[in-house]
């Protein structure tokens, strides 16, 4: 008998794998790059997958949870993907959404997902999911890593003699030259330009913990959108009793500026009162427990 399953969570900048042993025990880890399918070209998705893939044991089911895979298709075409690059039987795909639920605290209301990009959701009595925002860094995805590292790069393209030398490095440490003409060229011709622009959201929070002024603007529009969008998703599908329960998974909030910026804004929209916690278990961990025990 096969003795391991897998968890996958796959977003717009990474892949990460984990298989555990059935008495939960991990036995392998890995990465690759950028895992959704809407705006990785058919090349990045495979090599992503299979780097992250790469070493891993057999396992008896593979549960993938997967940004950008609300739609049947989407998740078909990453099932057919780890159905090529593994001898694996039972797969199952599911959007990313499903598993930062399942590692969300318990009495969790309302989960806000800030990572690559953003998306609000929670669960009907009817066990659906209900979302809100999303729609990708263009048209959407407000206080995600890829819109602050835009509005970082934005900023500095636009004045590229303004910012000091130190700015400029980390710039160019983020996205690979502090040229804004090559700045450009790199956004524009990325096999995933959600990934790219994410890499310098740091850039984006870093100015504005060390209390400039831009980049709390800037900071302070992004989290106002995202808390918007909350603010709507409570008032539709929401507990409909006093506090609600937020919950905050993803990688933009272990910023500490990110954080206060998206409480204020929240708080400024106000009743009903909310209470914010962020997840301790990642999205990782719930696709791992998902593939764990598949009926729960």
């Amino acid at each position: 008998m096969i003795d391991a399953v897998v968890g996958i969570d796959a977003g717009g900048s990474s892949v990460r794998v984990r298989a555990v042993s059935a008495a939960g025990l991990t036995l392998f880890e890995g990465t690759g790059g950028p895992g959704n399918p809407v705006v990785a070209s058919d090349g990045a998705l495979r090599a992503s997958y299979a780097a992250a893939l790469a070493g891993c044991p057999e396992a008896a089911r593979i549960v993938a949870c997967v940004s950008g895979t609300q739609s049947a298709d989407q998740r078909q075409r990453v099932g057919a993907l780890l159905a090529d690059l593994t001898s694996c039987r039972e797969i199952a795909v599911r959007p990313d959404y499903v598993a930062a639920m399942k590692a969300a605290p318990d009495g969790t209301d309302v989960l806000v997902i800030a990572g690559t990009g953003s998306l609000v959701c929670s669960r009907g009595d009817d066990g659906a999911y209900r979302l809100s925002g999303g729609r990708g860094w263009i048209l959407g995805d407000h206080g995600s890593a890829a819109r602050l590292g835009r509005a970082a790069l934005e900023w500095y393209c636009d004045d590229p003699g303004a910012p000091a030398s130190e700015f400029a490095a980390q710039v160019a440490e983020a996205v690979g030259s502090a040229d804004w003409r090559q700045i450009v060229r790199l956004v524009s011709s990325a096999a995933s330009p959600p990934e790219l622009l994410a890499r310098a959201a740091p850039v984006l929070t870093t100015a504005a913990r060390a209390g400039q002024d831009w980049a709390l603007t800037q900071l302070s529009a992004e989290m106002s959108g995202l808390a918007a969008t909350t603010s709507r998703h409570i008032g539709r599908h929401g507990p409909g009793r006093g506090l609600v329960e937020v919950a905050l998974a993803g990688g933009v909030w272990q910023s500490d500026v990110a954080r206060r910026c998206y409480q204020s804004a929240l708080e400024r929209l106000g009743p009903p009162p909310v209470r914010l916690t962020r997840s301790r278990l990642s999205p990782l961990d719930g696709a791992v427990a998902l593939a764990a025990h598949p009926g729960r």
